[in-house]
């Protein structure tokens, strides 16, 4: 049985060169788990990768799974996400203690052994990078939690307060873009399975009218809701703010929660702040990491290079 499996979605064109740019930091910088297992999951209707792309997924040893999703569910915003995760979560039962999930726009900078839980911890998280659409620690808990606590019955014993990577204390709100998981507990198709009964339900498209960043983040809070009904906190590994460092929201970040440089980084997620002409005064980077990034970045301009 393998430790650690990496799984992300995909599917072609810029995801797929984001894709190659995360499996390249995973075999060039992620140490002992450099040569583990990296599942793509693709919808069956959008499997079609070119030759290239293909290719570069060869290259690095990626394997491409291709999993049924209703076409109305893949048009509601990250809600592929959660079938791709339960279609993954069922193909590693029995192959791996553990799967590790990873948003496309993912970076490995140094061996993430945070990734191998404890004996006992079933889940490895970290908590949202800001608060959002949240509730505050201190806050009486929103008409839309409400809802969700009732859709995935948490027990009221259940909460417990996290801190943001803005430095904001809120009730529990799990990040959905990089978490370690023990498949055998089946958190990933309770996610789908709750998901998929609830997210057209009127009392929430109510919530969807009044504000888009609940239709944004529905996912990320049924798989909030999830959590704190299947699990315990003491089956909880809180990952540490190396993991899934938001880049991208790093002037966001208070001064002294804020990282000094991005070497002192196990992962990060950067979404578009590339794009940004200046990000690199921002953010200085030293050999041989500089060159490194120089060059995935100019692979993903012009994807024949892949």
């Amino acid at each position: 049985m393998k430790k650690l499996i990496f799984v992300t979605p995909a599917v072609p064109g810029k995801s797929a060169r984001a894709v190659l740019m995360m499996a390249r930091s995973i075999r060039d910088f992620g140490g002992s788990l450099a040569s583990s297992l990296i599942w793509i999951m693709v919808p069956e209707s959008r499997n079609t990768f070119s030759d290239g792309e293909k290719a570069g997924f060869a290259k690095l040893d990626l394997q491409i799974h291709p999993y049924p999703i209703d076409p109305d569910v893949l048009q509601f915003p990250f809600a592929a996400k959660i079938a791709a995760a339960a279609v993954a979560e069922g193909l590693a039962q029995g192959q791996t203690e553990l799967l590790c999930y990873l948003d496309q726009d993912t970076l490995v900078l140094q061996e993430p052994d945070e990734f191998l839980l404890p004996d006992g911890k079933v889940l490895g998280y970290r908590p949202v990078h800001h608060k959002l659409i949240g509730t505050g620690w201190d806050e009486v808990l929103s008409p839309f939690w409400e809802l969700i606590y009732r859709t995935c019955e948490v027990p009221e014993d259940r909460l417990f307060w996290m801190m943001t990577h803005t430095g904001e204390k809120t009730k529990p709100y799990f990040n959905a873009g990089t978490f370690v998981v023990r498949p055998e507990r089946g958190l990933l198709t309770q996610w789908r399975d709750t998901f998929l009964r609830s997210y057209r339900q009127p009392e929430f498209a109510a919530f969807y009218e009044q504000n888009q960043l609940y239709t944004i983040f529905m996912h990320q809070a049924i798989w909030t809701g999830v959590l704190l009904h299947a699990l315990f906190l003491d089956e909880m590994q809180l990952l540490s703010p190396k993991i899934n460092y938001p880049l991208h929201l790093h002037e966001d970040i208070p001064e002294a929660l804020r990282v000094k440089s991005i070497h002192d980084l196990t992962t990060l997620r950067y979404e578009n702040i590339f794009d940004t002409p200046k990000w690199r005064e921002n953010f200085p980077i030293l050999e041989p990491l500089q060159t490194w990034l120089e060059s995935q970045l100019e692979m993903q301009k012009s994807p024949h290079k892949s």
